[in-house]
Protein backbone atom coordinates (compact mmCIF):
# COMPACT_ATOMS: atom_id res chain seq x y z
CA UNK A 1 0.00 0.00 0.00
CA UNK A 2 2.75 2.37 0.66
CA UNK A 3 4.14 1.49 -2.84
CA UNK A 4 0.82 2.34 -4.33
CA UNK A 5 0.89 5.70 -1.90
CA UNK A 6 4.45 6.74 -3.38
CA UNK A 7 3.31 6.47 -6.97
CA UNK A 8 0.40 8.21 -6.95
CA UNK A 9 2.00 11.12 -4.89
CA UNK A 10 5.17 11.30 -6.40
CA UNK A 11 3.04 11.24 -9.79
CA UNK A 12 0.84 14.35 -8.36
CA UNK A 13 4.09 16.60 -6.65
CA UNK A 14 5.82 16.23 -10.44
CA UNK A 15 2.70 17.73 -11.79
CA UNK A 16 1.94 20.26 -9.23
CA UNK A 17 5.73 21.34 -9.52
CA UNK A 18 5.50 21.49 -13.65
CA UNK A 19 2.42 23.64 -13.06
CA UNK A 20 3.83 25.96 -10.42
CA UNK A 21 7.01 26.32 -12.44
CA UNK A 22 5.24 27.25 -15.53
CA UNK A 23 2.98 29.93 -14.41
CA UNK A 24 6.25 31.23 -12.22
CA UNK A 25 7.87 31.52 -16.21
CA UNK A 26 4.94 32.83 -17.26
CA UNK A 27 4.86 36.16 -14.46
CA UNK A 28 8.97 36.53 -15.09
CA UNK A 29 7.93 36.76 -19.36
CA UNK A 30 5.65 39.14 -18.17
CA UNK A 31 7.49 41.28 -16.34
CA UNK A 32 10.20 41.00 -19.14
CA UNK A 33 7.63 41.89 -21.64
CA UNK A 34 7.11 45.51 -19.68
CA UNK A 35 4.06 44.38 -17.44
CA UNK A 36 4.50 46.08 -14.85
CA UNK A 37 2.70 44.88 -11.52
CA UNK A 38 1.77 47.53 -8.94
CA UNK A 39 0.81 46.83 -5.50
CA UNK A 40 -2.70 45.93 -5.89
CA UNK A 41 -1.99 43.73 -8.21
CA UNK A 42 0.41 41.86 -6.51
CA UNK A 43 -1.88 41.60 -2.99
CA UNK A 44 -4.39 40.39 -4.59
CA UNK A 45 -2.30 37.47 -5.96
CA UNK A 46 -1.04 36.96 -2.90
CA UNK A 47 -4.03 36.83 -0.93
CA UNK A 48 -5.70 34.63 -3.60
CA UNK A 49 -3.36 32.08 -2.42
CA UNK A 50 -3.64 32.60 1.05
CA UNK A 51 -7.39 32.11 1.04
CA UNK A 52 -7.63 29.56 -1.34
CA UNK A 53 -4.53 27.23 0.06
CA UNK A 54 -2.46 29.27 1.73
CA UNK A 55 -4.19 29.19 5.27
CA UNK A 56 -6.50 26.03 4.47
CA UNK A 57 -3.39 24.29 4.27
CA UNK A 58 -2.81 24.53 8.23
CA UNK A 59 -6.83 23.39 8.56
CA UNK A 60 -5.35 19.70 8.68
CA UNK A 61 -3.64 19.63 11.83
CA UNK A 62 -6.20 18.45 13.99
CA UNK A 63 -7.24 15.17 11.81
CA UNK A 64 -3.29 14.63 11.28
CA UNK A 65 -3.14 14.82 15.13
CA UNK A 66 -6.74 12.66 15.68
CA UNK A 67 -5.31 9.05 15.26
CA UNK A 68 -2.03 9.85 17.69
CA UNK A 69 -4.04 11.72 20.51
CA UNK A 70 -7.23 9.60 20.83
CA UNK A 71 -6.13 6.37 21.62
CA UNK A 72 -4.58 8.24 24.35
CA UNK A 73 -7.40 10.77 25.53
CA UNK A 74 -10.60 9.08 24.02
CA UNK A 75 -13.26 11.39 22.97
CA UNK A 76 -11.62 14.35 24.52
CA UNK A 77 -8.91 14.13 22.44
CA UNK A 78 -9.36 17.55 21.10
CA UNK A 79 -9.04 19.03 24.61
CA UNK A 80 -5.63 19.13 24.92
CA UNK A 81 -5.03 19.61 21.04
CA UNK A 82 -7.30 22.81 21.10
CA UNK A 83 -5.51 23.82 24.42
CA UNK A 84 -1.85 23.86 23.49
CA UNK A 85 -2.59 24.79 19.22
CA UNK A 86 -4.71 27.99 20.61
CA UNK A 87 -2.20 28.57 23.64
CA UNK A 88 0.97 28.46 21.42
CA UNK A 89 -1.15 30.81 18.78
CA UNK A 90 -2.58 33.30 21.20
CA UNK A 91 2.02 33.18 22.77
CA UNK A 92 2.52 34.16 19.13
CA UNK A 93 -0.13 37.25 19.32
CA UNK A 94 0.59 38.30 22.79
CA UNK A 95 4.77 38.41 21.36
CA UNK A 96 3.49 40.61 18.24
CA UNK A 97 1.95 43.14 20.93
CA UNK A 98 4.86 43.43 23.45
CA UNK A 99 7.85 43.00 21.34
CA UNK A 100 7.23 43.18 17.23
CA UNK A 101 10.81 43.46 16.12
CA UNK A 102 12.12 40.69 17.70
CA UNK A 103 9.21 38.66 17.00
CA UNK A 104 9.34 39.66 13.20
CA UNK A 105 13.07 38.22 13.61
CA UNK A 106 11.54 34.69 15.40
CA UNK A 107 9.08 34.64 12.51
CA UNK A 108 11.79 34.86 9.55
CA UNK A 109 14.24 32.14 11.24
CA UNK A 110 10.82 29.39 11.69
CA UNK A 111 9.42 30.35 8.66
CA UNK A 112 13.05 29.12 6.97
CA UNK A 113 12.65 26.35 8.81
CA UNK A 114 8.88 25.82 7.64
CA UNK A 115 9.68 25.97 4.11
CA UNK A 116 12.99 24.28 4.60
CA UNK A 117 11.56 21.57 6.01
CA UNK A 118 8.79 21.37 3.16
CA UNK A 119 11.39 21.08 0.50
CA UNK A 120 13.34 18.32 2.33
CA UNK A 121 10.36 16.37 2.58
CA UNK A 122 9.79 16.97 -0.97
CA UNK A 123 12.95 14.81 -1.89
CA UNK A 124 15.29 17.63 -2.70
CA UNK A 125 17.82 16.43 -0.83
CA UNK A 126 17.26 12.48 -0.58
CA UNK A 127 19.93 11.56 2.45
CA UNK A 128 22.87 13.17 0.12
CA UNK A 129 24.50 15.81 2.09
CA UNK A 130 23.52 16.93 5.85
CA UNK A 131 19.62 17.48 6.38
CA UNK A 132 20.70 20.75 8.20
CA UNK A 133 22.88 22.23 5.11
CA UNK A 134 19.62 21.57 2.80
CA UNK A 135 16.47 23.13 5.20
CA UNK A 136 18.54 26.23 5.58
CA UNK A 137 19.41 26.56 1.92
CA UNK A 138 16.07 25.72 0.49
CA UNK A 139 14.29 27.61 3.54
CA UNK A 140 16.32 30.52 3.08
CA UNK A 141 15.37 30.57 -0.98
CA UNK A 142 11.80 32.62 -0.20
CA UNK A 143 13.18 34.59 2.41
CA UNK A 144 16.77 36.07 1.85
CA UNK A 145 16.12 36.15 -1.85
CA UNK A 146 13.06 39.12 -1.63
CA UNK A 147 14.25 41.03 0.64
CA UNK A 148 18.30 40.61 -0.75
CA UNK A 149 17.10 41.81 -4.39
CA UNK A 150 13.95 44.09 -3.45
CA UNK A 151 15.53 45.55 0.05
CA UNK A 152 12.92 48.87 -1.07
CA UNK A 153 9.46 46.98 -2.21
CA UNK A 154 10.23 44.83 1.06
CA UNK A 155 11.51 46.95 3.86
CA UNK A 156 7.93 48.92 4.06
CA UNK A 157 5.78 45.66 4.96
CA UNK A 158 8.65 44.49 6.85
CA UNK A 159 8.62 47.76 9.10
CA UNK A 160 5.46 47.96 9.75
CA UNK A 161 4.90 44.09 10.95
CA UNK A 162 8.07 44.97 13.20
CA UNK A 163 6.96 48.45 14.36
CA UNK A 164 10.20 49.86 13.36
CA UNK A 165 10.69 52.54 10.48
CA UNK A 166 10.76 51.73 7.29
CA UNK A 167 14.42 53.73 6.31
CA UNK A 168 16.14 51.40 8.84
CA UNK A 169 14.52 48.64 7.80
CA UNK A 170 15.55 49.07 4.47
CA UNK A 171 18.63 49.84 5.47
CA UNK A 172 19.24 46.17 7.35
CA UNK A 173 17.33 44.60 4.68
CA UNK A 174 20.08 45.70 2.24
CA UNK A 175 23.16 43.88 3.93
CA UNK A 176 21.61 40.58 2.97
CA UNK A 177 22.74 40.91 -0.34
CA UNK A 178 25.81 40.26 1.23
CA UNK A 179 24.89 36.67 2.15
CA UNK A 180 23.83 35.83 -1.59
CA UNK A 181 27.08 34.78 -2.79
CA UNK A 182 27.25 32.02 -0.20
CA UNK A 183 23.27 30.72 -0.05
CA UNK A 184 23.94 30.91 -4.35
CA UNK A 185 27.23 28.54 -3.19
CA UNK A 186 25.13 26.21 -0.62
CA UNK A 187 21.98 26.20 -3.24
CA UNK A 188 24.36 25.40 -6.36
CA UNK A 189 26.00 22.91 -4.57
CA UNK A 190 23.22 20.95 -3.33
CA UNK A 191 21.69 21.08 -7.09
CA UNK A 192 24.75 19.64 -7.99
CA UNK A 193 24.64 16.89 -5.68
CA UNK A 194 20.60 16.08 -5.88
CA UNK A 195 20.22 15.69 -9.69
CA UNK A 196 22.07 12.64 -10.11
CA UNK A 197 20.29 11.08 -7.39
CA UNK A 198 17.10 11.33 -9.48
CA UNK A 199 15.87 14.77 -7.41
CA UNK A 200 14.55 17.56 -9.96
CA UNK A 201 16.00 20.93 -9.14
CA UNK A 202 14.65 22.82 -11.78
CA UNK A 203 11.22 24.01 -10.15
CA UNK A 204 13.41 25.07 -6.92
CA UNK A 205 15.46 27.17 -9.86
CA UNK A 206 12.93 28.55 -11.22
CA UNK A 207 11.45 29.59 -8.17
CA UNK A 208 14.62 31.43 -7.29
CA UNK A 209 14.74 32.77 -10.22
CA UNK A 210 10.91 34.78 -9.68
CA UNK A 211 12.33 35.97 -5.79
CA UNK A 212 15.50 37.90 -7.92
CA UNK A 213 12.87 38.62 -10.85
CA UNK A 214 9.31 39.78 -9.82
CA UNK A 215 8.21 42.19 -6.76
CA UNK A 216 8.63 40.59 -3.42
CA UNK A 217 4.59 40.24 -2.33
CA UNK A 218 4.36 38.32 -5.99
CA UNK A 219 7.01 36.12 -5.77
CA UNK A 220 5.97 35.24 -2.48
CA UNK A 221 2.06 34.75 -3.51
CA UNK A 222 3.62 32.61 -6.28
CA UNK A 223 5.77 30.22 -3.50
CA UNK A 224 3.08 30.49 -1.04
CA UNK A 225 -0.21 29.69 -3.19
CA UNK A 226 1.48 27.29 -5.68
CA UNK A 227 4.33 25.81 -4.22
CA UNK A 228 4.65 25.46 -0.27
CA UNK A 229 0.47 24.67 0.08
CA UNK A 230 -0.21 22.66 -2.36
CA UNK A 231 2.71 20.23 -1.46
CA UNK A 232 1.12 19.80 2.05
CA UNK A 233 -2.27 19.52 0.55
CA UNK A 234 -0.91 16.58 -1.72
CA UNK A 235 0.73 15.15 1.22
CA UNK A 236 -2.36 15.24 3.52
CA UNK A 237 -4.40 13.62 1.05
CA UNK A 238 -2.15 10.98 0.25
CA UNK A 239 -2.28 10.07 4.43
CA UNK A 240 -5.71 10.61 3.91
CA UNK A 241 -6.04 7.62 1.41
CA UNK A 242 -2.99 6.15 -0.31
CA UNK A 243 -4.97 4.29 -3.37
CA UNK A 244 -7.19 6.45 -4.83
CA UNK A 245 -6.66 10.13 -5.62
CA UNK A 246 -9.84 10.74 -6.63
CA UNK A 247 -11.26 9.89 -3.06
CA UNK A 248 -8.50 12.30 -1.10
CA UNK A 249 -8.96 15.53 -3.45
CA UNK A 250 -12.41 15.18 -2.00
CA UNK A 251 -11.91 14.92 1.13
CA UNK A 252 -9.10 17.62 1.05
CA UNK A 253 -11.68 19.65 -0.88
CA UNK A 254 -14.20 18.99 1.73
CA UNK A 255 -11.77 20.81 4.51
CA UNK A 256 -10.29 23.27 2.22
CA UNK A 257 -13.31 24.74 1.13
CA UNK A 258 -14.79 25.88 4.34
CA UNK A 259 -11.64 26.83 5.55
CA UNK A 260 -10.92 29.06 2.44
CA UNK A 261 -15.18 30.52 3.14
CA UNK A 262 -13.48 31.27 6.78
CA UNK A 263 -10.24 32.79 5.39
CA UNK A 264 -12.13 35.29 3.29
CA UNK A 265 -14.55 36.39 5.45
CA UNK A 266 -11.55 37.11 7.70
CA UNK A 267 -9.89 38.72 5.27
CA UNK A 268 -13.01 40.99 4.25
CA UNK A 269 -12.86 41.79 7.79
CA UNK A 270 -10.08 43.32 8.57
CA UNK A 271 -10.09 45.45 5.37
CA UNK A 272 -13.62 46.41 6.24
CA UNK A 273 -11.61 47.49 9.56
CA UNK A 274 -8.43 49.19 7.85
CA UNK A 275 -8.08 52.46 6.27
CA UNK A 276 -5.04 51.55 5.05
CA UNK A 277 -6.48 48.92 2.21
CA UNK A 278 -2.75 47.73 1.34
CA UNK A 279 0.04 47.53 3.58
CA UNK A 280 -1.93 48.18 6.86
CA UNK A 281 -4.20 45.39 6.00
CA UNK A 282 -1.56 42.75 5.11
CA UNK A 283 0.06 43.82 8.78
CA UNK A 284 -2.69 41.66 10.68
CA UNK A 285 -2.85 39.06 8.17
CA UNK A 286 0.92 38.18 8.27
CA UNK A 287 1.07 38.29 12.12
CA UNK A 288 -2.22 36.00 12.10
CA UNK A 289 -0.46 33.35 9.70
CA UNK A 290 2.88 34.43 12.03
CA UNK A 291 0.51 33.27 15.12
CA UNK A 292 -0.65 29.63 13.12
CA UNK A 293 2.38 28.89 12.22
CA UNK A 294 4.47 27.77 15.07
CA UNK A 295 1.70 25.44 16.55
CA UNK A 296 1.73 24.20 12.98
CA UNK A 297 5.48 23.54 12.64
CA UNK A 298 5.22 22.36 16.38
CA UNK A 299 2.56 19.65 15.14
CA UNK A 300 4.18 17.97 11.72
CA UNK A 301 7.18 17.95 13.93
CA UNK A 302 5.93 16.02 16.77
CA UNK A 303 3.79 13.47 14.71
CA UNK A 304 7.32 12.92 12.67
CA UNK A 305 9.04 12.43 15.34
CA UNK A 306 6.22 10.13 17.17
CA UNK A 307 6.11 7.96 14.02
CA UNK A 308 9.72 7.47 13.91
CA UNK A 309 9.91 6.17 17.33
CA UNK A 310 6.94 4.07 16.98
CA UNK A 311 8.57 2.79 13.61
CA UNK A 312 11.89 1.99 14.47
CA UNK A 313 13.28 4.82 12.51
CA UNK A 314 12.27 4.98 9.66
CA UNK A 315 12.84 6.44 5.75
CA UNK A 316 14.45 9.89 6.91
CA UNK A 317 13.88 10.59 2.85
CA UNK A 318 10.19 9.33 2.73
CA UNK A 319 7.48 12.25 3.25
CA UNK A 320 6.56 13.14 7.18
CA UNK A 321 2.99 12.11 6.57
CA UNK A 322 4.07 8.17 5.16
CA UNK A 323 6.47 7.80 8.10
CA UNK A 324 2.38 8.19 10.63
CA UNK A 325 1.03 5.74 8.95
CA UNK A 326 2.55 2.99 11.56
CA UNK A 327 1.02 4.81 14.40
CA UNK A 328 -2.72 5.86 12.20
CA UNK A 329 -5.61 4.29 14.21
CA UNK A 330 -7.52 2.27 11.29
CA UNK A 331 -10.48 4.37 10.31
CA UNK A 332 -13.87 3.51 8.50
CA UNK A 333 -14.90 6.16 6.08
Amino acid sequence: MAATSHRWLDRALRWQARAASLAIVGFIALAAGGLRFGLIAQITVLLAGIVLVGFPHGAFDHLVARPVLAPRYGQFWWVPFGVAYLGLAGLVWLAWMLAPLPTLLLFLAGSILHFGLGDVENGLAPGIVPRWAAVLTYGALPILLPVAFHPLQAAPLLAAIGGVAAQPMEAALSLCLWLVPLWGAAFVWLCVKAEPQGACVAPATITAAGFVLLPPLLAFGLYFGLVHSPRHLLRVGAWHDPTDPRRAAQWVAGVVVPASLVCAIGIIGIALTTQDVSIGMLVPIFRIIAALTLPHMIVTSWLGAAARRTSGGGNRSSPTFFRLRPIIVARKE
